[in-house]
């Protein structure tokens, strides 16, 4: 269910249950702002409800709870350390070869901007003469397009696909993103780095 005050009440004018995918094209990095949704999807739906930017910035967690134990098939922002104080058993889903996709948050290269993205250290130094561009937590050196420093990994995992569709704007071909502590919100956001950096 959502949180939002304008989707609820979208919701309550509905009169009848809804089921929605993700309002984005599959691969790309998902919209926080209603101009992104625009952006991918203008002509293929019917309306675009014009609320503020997402709360969170990456998506939902997506928990399978028709096994044994409930398994997250995709971190979010209820993190597995919550899950685990309602239900000590729930473990992090873990994609076995050629198993069908459980869910779409699974699929290899998703999340992707056209930029390669590229998974750094705090203490890497960038020497590519591509145009590129930078995103994480720490202060870095070099010559970037465009650089974002977030003050916590909440933060960072807010921004992360909102500067993906800067990038791409600016036709950078290369975004440096630092890599954080897979704990916490962390776990999500290094699950969506991974998968957009993945060839």
């Amino acid at each position: 269910m959502p949180k939002h005050e304008l989707a609820r009440e979208f919701l309550k004018y509905c009169e009848t249950p809804v089921v929605a995918p993700s309002a984005n094209l599959s691969g790309k990095p998902s919209p926080t702002k209603w101009e992104a949704v625009f952006e991918d999807l203008d002509g293929r739906i019917d309306c675009i409800l014009q609320g503020e930017a997402t709360e969170i910035g990456l998506e939902s967690t997506v928990v399978d709870c028709t096994s044994e134990i409930p398994l997250i098939l995709r971190s979010g922002a209820v993190t597995i350390e919550e899950l685990q104080k309602v239900v000590p058993e729930t473990q992090i889903y873990k994609v076995k070869r050629d198993e069908i996709i459980r869910s779409p948050g699974l699929k290899h290269r998703h999340y992707s901007p056209r930029a390669k993205v590229i998974l750094i250290s705090s203490k890497s130094k960038v020497q590519s003469p591509k145009p590129k561009a930078f995103i994480g937590l720490s202060k870095i050196d070099g010559d970037f397009l465009s650089i974002k420093i977030c003050n916590s990994v909440e933060e960072y995992a807010h921004e992360v696909f909102a500067f993906f569709r800067e990038c791409d704007a600016l036709k950078i071909e290369e975004i440096y993103c630092e890599a954080v502590e897979e704990k916490g919100i962390g776990l999500a956001l290094m699950d969506r780095l991974k998968r957009a950096a993945e060839n």
